[in-house]
């Protein structure tokens, strides 16, 4: 072997090999423009992922609808235009014609109360006009000329119905509103537990990117230690101090640790791109520093506050009362019909018939009519009663037995959503304890091993041990450092999860 080829394997040489790797590897990191905390990770997800932002807008668009049910009892404005031509002689008039153009002109305002009144009060204005009208009361001129040829008239409308049986006193409208209002905060909550979901997957990125870099730092430095054993082994190989074997599994630890470290190093890289693909970035480039997971920094992160429900189960509890709703819609529409109802309109018409009988139509001047119109010359009123009933009897009871069904069961599946709330809760706290334990535990270990590993190595320089015992240790330190991480892991998934279980948004 030549000189040269032989200080390809000299100490220093690898040494400054490692060192350069070292530095290759952390570049990015060194060149990190700035300290990226998880608040502003969180920030940037909030700015630029299009999910969360489209779940904010759909959960605040809910929120704006759930009140849209109290439009069923706002004052509503209507009007109404209508032309008629008609050629129909009314039986028993005194007038004859060809046909009669008729126009009709309605505003008024109308409104549903909560206890299931309907009221309506309009302004209706009416002009007629006779096509070649004759008098067809016996004793005149069938062409006379007293016969006006056009009329017209104004009425003031009150009109009131109220509900006694089917929507008995607004039992189905007041339902009506609480289903527009639960369907409404339903969806709301459906989309805020999305956003809130896609919150806790992006803490759990950002510690996942911060554990993936640990991890290649570790296993950077596991392969360090392995070079340094393999130098060392053919070194003593050359000086005919140690058996070629030694040489050789020092050689397959290497290649293990080599392997190792370009399989952190693809996870770090994948971990990475999902971390920028929640901020909106095609890149597994993420050139900013994150926190350093040590004890202290794990001690510092708070545990969030558990809110009463979980916006899932918020949306749950909405879609059992719509559900509930729905059910007593259905049975109100079911049930027979009774109104009780009334009207009152005013007539702008002259107080005796001496008009009628003298051959003239009543009021043709429109601005007569619509002056004289609130008064109570000859007034219009009525009252009765509406009343139907369903025949299909059968039908209606299965219906209706159907729609108690589906109430029930809605009311039983929040039950289970209830109880299932409380056990994901319980079981993310007894899993945060039990991690936590772990975790002391496994951050001891590790610093028992680091200690064998290295009191072992002096003994194998004194000659007191074997080169596979070491390997046996270096692999102990190794898994130790991995499980210290996974259980870092896991916790702060735990922590991530429960914010899910949290008040703020």
């Amino acid at each position: 072997m030549s000189t040269g080829f032989r200080s390809l394997f000299s100490p220093d040489f690898q040494k400054i090999a490692i060192y350069l790797h070292l530095m290759f590897l952390l570049l990015p990191i060194a060149q990190a423009s700035d300290f990226l905390k998880l608040e502003d990770y969180l920030a940037q997800v909030k700015h630029e992922h299009l999910g969360f932002q489209g779940s904010m807008a759909r959960s605040q668009g809910g929120e704006l609808r759930s009140q849209e049910g109290k439009t069923l009892l706002a004052p509503t404005a209507f009007t109404q235009i209508q032309y008629t031509q008609d050629g129909r002689i009314t039986p028993g008039s005194f007038i004859g014609y060809d046909h009669q153009k008729i126009k009709t002109f309605s505003f008024g305002v109308s409104q549903l109360t909560s206890f299931g009144l309907q009221a309506k009060l309009h302004y209706d204005i009416v002009s007629q006009s006779y096509i070649r009208p004759v008098l067809l009361f016996p004793g005149f001129d069938l062409n006379s000329s007293f016969i006006r040829t056009s009329s017209a008239y104004a009425s003031p409308v009150l009109e009131l119905t109220q509900s006694l049986w089917s929507n008995g006193w607004g039992s189905s409208t007041r339902a009506t509103q609480e289903q527009i209002e639960s369907q409404a905060l339903a969806s709301s909550y459906n989309a805020r537990f999305a956003a809130r979901s896609e919150l806790t997957q992006a803490e759990i990125y950002y510690w996942n990117l911060a554990l993936a870099r640990q991890n290649v730092f570790v296993q950077t430095e596991a392969l360090d230690r392995a070079q340094k054993i393999y130098s060392w082994s053919v070194r003593r190989v050359k000086l005919h101090l140690a058996d070629q074997s030694d040489a050789m599994q020092a050689e397959a630890l290497l290649q293990t640790r080599e392997l190792d470290l370009m399989t952190a190093k693809d996870l770090a890289r994948n971990a990475a791109r999902s971390f920028n693909s929640l901020r909106h970035l095609d890149s597994d480039d993420v050139k900013e520093i994150l926190a350093t997971l040590d004890a202290q920094t794990l001690k510092s992160i708070e545990l969030p506050t558990r809110a009463s429900m979980r916006d899932d189960v918020k949306a749950a509890e909405q879609n059992t009362k719509s559900a509930i709703a729905a059910a007593k819609i259905a049975i109100e529409k079911n049930k027979p019909t009774l109104d009780v109802f009334a009207n009152l309109t005013l007539n702008g018409q002259p107080s005796s018939s001496l008009g009628v009988l003298n051959g003239y139509l009543p009021y043709t001047d429109l601005s007569d009519a619509m002056s004289s119109s609130f008064s109570f010359n000859r007034p219009t009123a009525a009252v009765g009663l509406k009343f139907s009933l369903p025949l299909d009897l059968s039908t209606l009871s299965k219906s209706q037995k159907g729609w108690q069904q589906e109430r029930q069961a809605a009311e039983l599946l929040l039950d289970q959503k209830l109880f299932e709330q409380e056990q994901a809760w319980k079981e993310l706290q007894q899993s945060l304890n039990e991690t936590r334990k772990r975790l002391i535990i496994s951050q001891k270990l590790e610093v028992i091993q680091e200690s064998k590993l290295k009191n072992e190595r002096k003994r194998l320089q004194s000659g007191r041990t074997t080169t596979y015992q070491v390997l046996l240790f270096e692999e102990d330190f190794l898994l130790s450092q991995l499980g210290r991480i996974r259980e870092q892991a896991k916790l702060l998934t735990l922590i991530a999860q429960m914010k899910l279980f949290g008040e703020s948004s």
